[in-house]
């Protein structure tokens, strides 16, 4: 019988229904939407912002002594201290691994080009361009036990000339800054020496070495008046076997703090400190929240216009239908009967409505995500149960004052006409 109520109820009042249906449908349609958006972008945010540099700095603990008189300060002298490359593979297995989207190590040293009054000094960077790091213990067994990163994983705004240095074996290509390469009138192709001096406590050692230009490197920074090598090329000009300076590590920290990559990246290499990028980093997470912020605004807003098209549209349909609840309240129907008869309209409206509104907010996430931040939007399944929880909890709040209402109907008063 109840359901023989419900179905002629639903049939005979088709386009009270579906007003209530297109208002949950508008307000699933942008929950979703902006839900997808959020969870998909948020990630795509974050990559495009390591497209800008790295966010987390590996470098060696040191030892800082402050030196003077009482009372006269001259200064700090720090020793130098190196990280071991063997040991950079450990980046990779911590627990976090999966959004670790690259480092390279960098090893420094000042060189000489030129002769005599031409002479002209450059910093030489050793670095890893496209290099296959061994993960000798995965974090787990169905890790990959390589892992392919580089400058050029982590730096790929970097405006270059002519061409990255691909082979990782190659001993004569070097990519120079574009300050360099005016300063030593140097192009593509060109082959130059450097030399390094090495001074120790009797004398000095000079090395002389031959390089080709394969790349011209404008960034705006540093690295225009900088040499970029292989590591193994630095290393072997300066005689520092398995020895760098300091990683520059791409940290993917929408998922988590980049504090926490930090922390876990000290308890795995020893003698370390990792810093990260505040400003960089700061300015990311900054973004990112307020994205969230205006998504959720957006959909809460949605949620209650939905609301009110319902409750409108429920407090309408408990007016035209007074005589019906007044002569079934009169046969003997209970309030918790007539309750059920409109919470089991509500529910409907609501599952319809999520359902469609799915569908349509899936629609609009793409058209939001090509035409606002240039990237397609990947459909998220998870979101399906989510959405239509909100949808039938927003019909169901919203009958509950016109379902107030039908429960206070006086037969007696209803059925004289009154």
């Amino acid at each position: 019988m109840f359901i023989r109520i419900l179905r002629k109820s639903l049939s005979k009042r088709k386009s009270r229904i579906a007003i209530a249906v297109i208002s949950v449908i508008i307000g699933a349609a942008i929950a979703t939407a902006l839900l997808s958006v959020s969870l998909d972008v948020s990630e795509k945010v974050g990559q495009e912002f390591r497209k800008y540099g790295a966010n987390l700095l590996v470098v060696p603990e040191s030892d800082t002594i402050d030196v003077g008189f009482p009372g006269v300060e001259f200064g700090s002298v720090t020793e130098q201290r190196y990280i071991s490359e063997s040991d950079i593979w450990k980046i990779k297995s911590i627990y976090w691994r999966n959004n670790v989207l690259g480092f390279t190590p960098l090893l420094y040293q000042v060189v000489i080009i030129g002769q005599g009054i031409d002479a002209q000094q450059v910093v030489l960077v050793g670095t890893y361009f496209n290099k296959e790091v061994e993960i000798l213990e995965p974090y787990s067994p169905n890790d990959d036990s390589t892992f392919t990163t580089g400058i050029k994983e982590i730096s790929p705004w970097w405006n270059v000339e002519g061409e990255w240095i691909e082979d990782s074996n190659d001993t004569t290509g070097s990519m120079i800054g574009t300050n360099v390469a005016e300063k030593l009138n140097l192009t593509l192709g060109d082959s130059y020496t450097i030399k390094y001096i090495d001074t120790f406590e009797n004398g000095y050692n000079e090395t002389y070495y031959n390089l080709t230009v394969t790349g011209i490197i404008t960034t705006g920074g540093n690295e225009d008046d900088q040499i970029f090598v292989n590591l193994q090329v630095a290393q072997d000009i300066t005689s520092r076997d398995d020895k760098i300076h300091t990683v520059q590590v791409s940290a993917l920290c929408n998922a988590c703090p980049v504090d926490t990559f930090a922390e876990e990246i000290e308890g795995k290499i020893s003698d370390i400190e990792a810093r990260t990028v505040k400003q960089l980093v700061s300015a990311e997470m900054s973004i990112l929240g307020k994205i969230e912020n205006m998504m959720f605004l957006v959909t809460i807003v949605a949620l209650l216009a939905s609301a009110l098209g319902v409750t409108t549209t429920m407090t309408t349909s408990v007016i035209e239908r007074k005589k019906e609840i007044g002569l079934m309240k009169s046969v003997g129907a209970e309030n918790k009967k007539i309750m059920s008869l409109f919470f089991s309209e509500a529910t409907i409206i609501g599952i319809i409505g999520g359902i469609a509104g799915f569908i349509i907010g899936v629609i609009l996430a793409q058209i939001i995500g090509i035409s606002v931040f240039n990237t397609s939007i990947t459909p998220r399944l998870e979101i399906i149960p989510i959405v239509l929880l909100v949808s039938i909890t927003v019909a169901l709040l919203a009958s509950i004052i016109p379902i107030r209402r039908a429960i206070r109907v006086e037969p007696a008063v209803v059925l004289r006409g009154e």
